[in-house]
């Protein structure tokens, strides 16, 4: 088989992750209040989140089938809390406001640095692969080892079956969400203990770089999470194609699984969260290395901190 074949699933993902990319940089650019710049930490840790998604495709050609792969799907998000944990441990904590004469003590919480529809797309991501973990896993049945790894049609006496997202696929991906959730929120919480200067300027940039850590830790989270949400939906979009048939009188009877009309959608959406999951990893990589700051620019930074 040609080597573009092999990689086509790839090859399609890539191309949908260059594009959406490409908006999302531009979006950061353009997005006031929060600092464009990148820290050297930032950037390991989104190489590092890079590596389970690189691990995540390399690892169906180290093994015979996918049975022996059960744990694949917890790869990218487990990368992603390793990825996480090192931002922040060594580039989530503000100093800025150490040495400052005059500390501004105004609340803060997890949520003061980052944008609503920030943490509305982590927590819609998260409440969607539990849902298909559980839905997948609910209609899945077990193996020869007693794995939930198979879905299967009965056929008068007999069975037809093939691999299916179930249990077996889905707990290891849970239990990484979990960690990864977990660090998340560890890592927000250190970006917003710390006080901020009171002197409007330097509150300005360290509000916008506040923001910017915050952003890479979303970035890299939710990501993750796109992209296996999209594995899934293409391996749950491959097994709806298990048909079988049996005779009757008059013909044949025809047997699909129930959700047969569903495997092209969850394909297509599939490959695409795959693409926006592989283009949130790696923005933190792509953002530009040094800060252009101005006036002009520092004074929104304050009106969107204020009503916080």
């Amino acid at each position: 088989m040609p080597l573009y074949l092999i990689w086509m699933d790839e090859i399609v993902v890539l191309i949908v992750g260059f594009i959406v990319l490409g908006v999302a940089l531009h979006l950061v650019r353009r997005t006031r209040g929060t600092a464009p710049n990148q820290t050297v930490v930032g950037r390991v840790s989104s190489l590092i989140a890079l590596a389970g998604v690189v691990l995540f495709w390399l690892a169906r050609f180290w093994f015979a089938g996918p049975m022996d792969t059960t744990w694949r799907f917890g790869v990218p998000l487990a990368a992603a809390t390793l990825a996480v944990g090192v931002f922040a441990g060594l580039g989530s904590r503000a100093k800025a406001a150490e040495g400052a004469r005059e500390v501004d003590l105004s609340p803060r919480s997890v949520w003061t640095f980052g944008s609503s529809w920030w943490f509305a797309g982590v927590f819609t991501l998260a409440g969607m692969l539990v849902a298909t973990v559980i839905l997948a896993g609910l209609a899945s049945s077990t193996d020869d080892q007693g794995r939930h790894t198979l879905i299967v049609l009965d056929v008068g006496a007999i069975q037809a079956g093939t691999v299916f997202f179930g249990w077996a696929f889905g707990i290891p991906m849970l239990i990484a969400l979990a960690a990864l959730l977990v660090l998340v929120f560890i890592a927000l919480w250190l970006v917003a203990r710390p006080a901020v200067p009171a002197d409007p300027i330097s509150r300005d940039l360290e509000v916008a770089a506040r923001r910017n850590r915050v952003r890479t830790v979303l970035a890299i989270a939710s990501g993750a999470m796109a992209f296996t949400l999209g594995a899934a939906l293409v391996f749950l979009g491959r097994s709806s194609a298990l048909a079988a048939s049996v005779s009757a009188e008059g013909g044949r009877i025809e047997l699909v699984t129930s959700f047969a009309a569903l495997g092209t959608p969850f394909m297509i959406t599939g490959l695409l969260l795959q693409g926006l999951g592989v283009a949130l990893v790696i923005l933190p990589l792509c953002q530009p290395r040094t800060l252009r700051t101005s006036t002009k620019a520092r004074a929104p930074v304050a009106a969107g901190i204020a009503g916080r």
